[in-house]
């Protein structure tokens, strides 16, 4: 089955899609890639990528996190980044389980970058590389001052699922078609970012923050300079303080947050890219 519902440790439902199995599946491929997705989305935004990605050999799979897309919980909402680390983890050891001699590598976006590093970290040696597409990777220096955090906490306490603030999906993509798109997926979380989340995602950045010099694993990062989401500042810092001695940057001038949906010829190098550092690396 190409499209399944699997339950997490917490017997909570998740959308799983195997992108493969809507062909014939064989036990040839080249390695295994899981796709974290981004912060209010979902895994199906990423077919055109996985299939990209199939072409080349890989067997590429994902899920919705709890709260998003047909997954089920409480919208764009959780107390710790850890539940969604673990969900990945879960998922992946099963998949791994049937391939149990192929490399697996994680490609993620956005909040999805932040989960990938956060997996990285925990498994340092399990992973044979990692995609980054504008990951947030360093919290917003303009939204994160000091008195907004403190208040946040506070409000986080009292009132954890109000919404603070909402995601412009006019910066999202400098195609404006795929922005149609986008605005009208009823897959998306269209409503914003939630309190309590905020406190999580702080976490889990310091959590980064705190571990970045320790990274030694290898990893591929992608980002727009114009990325008005996540700082191409956090991006640059993972990519200087890492110690990893296989590691690559690349900025696109002038580009938006999803690289992967952006205005040609900037989607096709995005594409081409990562699949000449995949391909180099199995």
């Amino acid at each position: 089955m190409s499209e399944v519902q699997i339950k997490n440790e917490k017997g909570q439902q998740l959308y799983a899609r195997y992108w493969n199995e809507d062909s014939n599946p064989t036990d040839t491929y080249k390695g295994l890639i899981f796709i974290v997705h981004g912060y209010c989305e979902h895994c199906l935004a990423y077919t055109e990528l996985a299939k990209s990605l199939i072409g080349q050999g890989f067997y590429v799979f994902s899920h919705d996190h709890v709260g998003h897309g047909q997954s089920e919980g409480d919208r764009a909402h959780v107390l710790s980044f850890d539940d969604y680390v673990n969900d990945m983890f879960y998922h992946i050891d099963q998949v791994k389980n049937k391939f149990p001699d192929k490399p697996v590598f994680l490609l993620g976006h956005s909040m999805g970058g932040t989960i990938a590093v956060l997996a990285a970290m925990a498994r340092p040696k399990f992973f044979s590389g990692v995609v980054l597409i504008g990951p947030l990777v360093t919290p917003d220096r303009k939204a994160a001052t000091p008195f907004k955090i403190f208040m946040g906490k506070i409000a986080a306490k009292v009132l954890p699922q109000m919404h603070i603030a909402k995601l412009n999906a006019k910066v999202v993509s400098r195609d404006e078609e795929y922005v149609k798109t986008y605005e009208s997926d009823p897959l998306v979380y269209h409503n914003g970012i939630k309190c309590r989340w905020g406190v999580a995602m702080l976490d889990a950045l310091k959590k980064i923050e705190d571990g970045m010099s320790g990274i030694e694993w290898p990893f591929f990062v992608l980002h727009g300079s114009a990325d008005a989401l996540c700082e191409v500042g956090g991006s640059k810092l993972l990519y200087e303080k890492a110690q990893s001695t296989d590691k690559k940057i690349k900025i696109f001038d002038g580009a938006f947050h999803q690289l992967h949906h952006e205005l040609e010829p900037v989607k096709k190098e995005t594409f081409d890219l990562i699949s000449e550092w995949l391909n180099s690396r199995v």
